[in-house]
């Protein structure tokens, strides 16, 4: 029946294990943790038996009894402590080993963790019961993923009877002077691994020939990225008269004249809401106002409504010049005249 639920063919995540561990405790069968998770219910099953973790409770104090059947009701008295006429062994907090050589030990064994969940997560006796609890937890089941993922993937993929013939094969060769891709296109068939591989056998000196042993690849360094040099085209028509040398002459020209400095102020995000400012120089007076994105557009909207709000008599006389964005290129900003 599992077999008709198909698996999404990716790993479980720290998030997945976790879910795993609360369904557990609520009781939930394999088949519905699966189906929520995309997984086939073998696959929880598997993850459960093979990271549940078994913590034995009481063990301080009674290394074997608290694991009998007979636990709390044994009358054996052959192992009873010398000069020791009321305390029965499993009692005895003295010699705390001595319940190791009972004839009558019994070793209790849970029928439910023979059968799923295999765990006692969910289980309603578990505060009363003597036996060895065998429990799943998310992070532990995350480590021990997380350390089988790294170890099978690093180290060398052969044998070390397989690594000595490839040496064999290898080394002598590289000491002659023979570059890798000459050996390889030659030795191909007799090569199990690919030609990347052994230059990273190399690089880990697990062959006779070391790097040293190949002067092309000692003679060429590491490159590096360069980062593409930013063009900027400053021949542009809008341009024309409008770099901020002529607008500090015509400042020079008619002090009189208010300038506001007009800006916008996004976010982390590339998209979503900004603010646009206009700071007046005069008077360090700014008006903010919120704009649904970061366009020209929306800016234009916004100039145009508080034009009309405020009239076109009062925008021109307080308005008398905008500048935009002179403070991220201070060469040739724009800047626009309003009256």
């Amino acid at each position: 029946m599992s077999r008709k639920i198909k698996g999404n063919g990716k790993h479980l995540t720290y998030s997945d294990r976790v879910y795993i561990e609360q369904e557990l405790i609520q009781y939930s069968s394999f088949r519905s943790i699966a189906e929520t998770l995309g997984k086939n219910p073998s696959t929880i099953s598997k993850e459960v038996r093979l990271h549940a973790v078994e913590t034995l409770i009481g063990a301080s104090r009674y290394p074997r009894c608290n694991l009998c059947n007979h636990f709390g009701k044994c009358k054996d008295t052959v192992l009873m402590c010398t000069g020791c006429s009321t305390q029965r062994c499993w009692q005895c907090s003295v010699n705390r080993k001595l319940s190791e050589g009972c004839k009558d030990y019994d070793p209790f064994s849970c029928p439910k963790l023979a059968k799923p969940p295999y765990v006692c997560n969910g289980c309603t006796e578990k505060s009363t019961c003597h036996e060895s609890k065998r429990n799943y937890r998310a992070k532990v089941a995350q480590k021990a993923y997380e350390k089988t993922l790294t170890d099978s993937r690093s180290g060398i993929n052969m044998t070390p009877e397989e690594l000595e013939a490839l040496n064999d094969l290898i080394s002598p060769l590289v000491l002659k002077g023979q570059p890798l891709s000459h050996i390889f296109s030659v030795h191909g068939d007799e090569i199990p691994v690919c030609r990347r591989t052994l230059y990273n056998y190399l690089d880990q000196r697990v062959f006779t020939a070391r790097n040293i042993n190949l002067p092309r690849r000692v003679r060429y360094k590491k490159r590096k990225k360069r980062a593409d040099s930013r063009t900027r085209n400053i021949q542009q028509v809008y341009r024309n008269k409008r770099t901020y040398i002529d607008f500090e002459k015509y400042t020079k020209a008619f002090p009189e004249l208010d300038v506001v400095e007009m800006d916008t102020v996004k976010g982390s995000r590339d998209k979503g809401k900004c603010l646009l400012t206009l700071l007046f120089r005069s008077c360090s007076f700014m008006i903010l106002i919120l704009l649904p994105d970061c366009t020209q557009k929306s800016v234009t909207d916004a100039i145009n409504n508080l034009c009309s709000a405020i009239g076109i008599r009062t925008f021109k006389k307080y308005f008398p010049i905008i500048l935009t964005d002179y403070a991220e290129e201070k060469t040739m900003p724009k800047f626009s005249f309003v009256a």
